[in-house]
């Protein structure tokens, strides 16, 4: 049952200071990069729930990427998956049905290999995923989280991580929001509630040494070839 209801809306909400910092450096053996659902169906004209601004996002993870590659920096793309009839389906309507066009990961971020993709069927990258253990078990504390979209896969996949004492980092322009109130709510939950350290620009995020996830015969751009989880 349901009961008659009113709307809530038109409202001027004032943001609350949330900290930022220019730059931070990262130990390279310590430290996971996490792409969220980076999807055609997200990102690309066509795709069943574009969010428009993600392209903008594009090309400050794929600096991120590029230097997660060339440091050996443990990287974990999120591919938000769907089967038939799926219950996310009453909320969205059907997206990312498994094997379809908007399914894949953009050509622009394209794993390699000695990547790792994770499908996942909820919101939550950490749900039902082996993610947690990939980390624990190569020894990471630190995650860099980007993606789509803010405030619902990206920001329950920052809250996860963070509920399990990984420390939480997120470019401002690497998270991208279907409206500004969304894309504003989640920065103030990932640094007010989850202590989170947001980067004022992807550039600023860099990793120091080297880590032991090389990608075997990888001379810069993207490519195919990931390991699937």
């Amino acid at each position: 049952m349901t009961g008659r209801g009113k709307v809530i809306g038109g409202l001027r909400v004032e943001v609350p200071e949330i900290p930022v910092v220019e730059e931070v450096s990262l130990p390279a053996d310590r430290t996971a990069l996490i792409i969220v659902d980076m999807q055609n169906d997200f990102v690309k004209p066509g795709g069943a729930l574009r969010v428009p601004s993600a392209e903008k996002t594009i090309g400050p993870i794929r600096l991120l990427l590029e230097r997660a590659r060339r440091s050996g920096v443990l990287t974990i793309f999120t591919q938000d998956t769907h089967y038939m009839d799926d219950p996310e389906f009453r909320i969205w309507g059907r997206h990312v049905v498994k094997g379809t066009w908007g399914w894949r990961i953009i050509d622009e971020l394209a794993p390699v290999e000695g990547e790792i993709v994770v499908e996942k069927t909820r919101y939550d990258g950490f749900y039902g995923t082996p993610i947690d253990d990939l980390l624990r078990v190569n020894g990471v504390e630190n995650v860099v989280v980007v993606g789509t979209v803010a405030n619902i896969c990206v920001l329950h996949t920052a809250s996860s991580a963070a509920l399990r004492w990984y420390r939480v980092y997120m470019p401002l322009d690497g998270i991208s929001a279907l409206n500004d109130f969304d894309y504003y709510l989640t920065l103030r939950q990932v640094s007010f509630l989850y202590r989170g350290v947001l980067v004022e620009r992807s550039e600023g995020i860099r990793f120091t040494g080297q880590g032991k996830w090389v990608r075997p015969g990888y001379s810069g751009g993207s490519g195919a070839g990931s390991a699937g989880v």
